[in-house]
């Protein structure tokens, strides 16, 4: 660790943290003490929100992952305000579904493009910051769609899968930096996202799941923090937290 870092407290970057799995993150971070620099690209208001619950804790961040400018400008607005950056939460993305010979190729990869590009370039923005600390972590929000499939969903399912592959490599990267890399794959979870699932398609689902329901926000949420602050012999590991849809 690097004698000049400011903040005494761990601090976090959490991606798309306005609402669903990114703010339930974020908020179990919180509970936990950490510092964390919450992005959002609509939900300005949500993380707003956040901030007046945890004063002096949580820095708001505008970040649109279309914007190659924008994962640099995110990082460089923690070292200023906190000088250290211990963990990596990767959650946002975008998400099209429709089967491949019915999707519009543009659509499909834009999505293609937006996830992965993302992805690689807010963790590259922030390796270095990760490289000064003690026990640093990169979590990528993945799914256990990138896993197994499913029907309707190649685009988003071949960007979950392809973060595995970059979470295995950059593990072996950053391992002699002491940063560990993992993936977290939840299953189906209920967001606003799920909500417009039909009943029928609910139903089935539940019924797939060895738990035979969907899973919380909380439940994902306090998977994520396990591996980023708990998991510490952990690195290139993917985490399935889909109640055994997959199995």
């Amino acid at each position: 660790m690097t004698a000049n870092r400011k903040a005494e407290r761990r601090t976090a970057l959490v991606t798309g943290a306005s609402r669903g799995i990114g703010s339930g993150i974020a908020r179990h971070l919180l509970d936990r003490g950490l510092q964390v620099a919450a992005t959002y690209r609509s939900g300005q208001e949500n993380v707003q929100k956040l901030a007046l619950a945890y004063p002096e804790l949580v820095l708001p961040v505008h970040l649109d992952l279309t914007d190659p400018d924008g994962a640099p400008a995110a990082v460089e607005q923690i070292r200023a305000r906190w000088g250290r950056l211990d963990s990596l939460i990767l959650n946002a993305g975008v998400w099209s579904g429709g089967k491949l010979a019915k999707m519009d190729p543009s659509g499909w990869w834009g999505v293609i493009e937006t996830n992965l590009r993302s992805t690689a370039a807010i963790a590259r923005a922030a390796i270095p910051m990760l490289a000064e600390g003690d026990n640093s972590s990169i979590v990528i929000v993945g799914s256990v769609v990138g896993e197994v499939g499913f029907a309707g969903d190649t685009a988003y399912a071949s960007t979950k899968a392809a973060a595995v592959g970059f979470a295995r490599s950059l593990a072996k990267e950053l391992a002699p930096d002491g940063v560990r890399v993992n993936v977290l794959a939840p299953g189906f979870v209920e967001t606003d996202m799920t909500a417009a699932v039909p009943d029928g398609s609910r139903r089935k689902i539940a019924s797939e799941t060895l738990l035979g329901r969907f899973g919380t926000v909380d439940e994902i949420a306090r998977a994520a923090v396990f591996l980023s602050e708990d998991a510490t012999f952990c690195t290139g590991t993917v985490l399935a937290a889909d109640g055994g849809w997959s199995l």
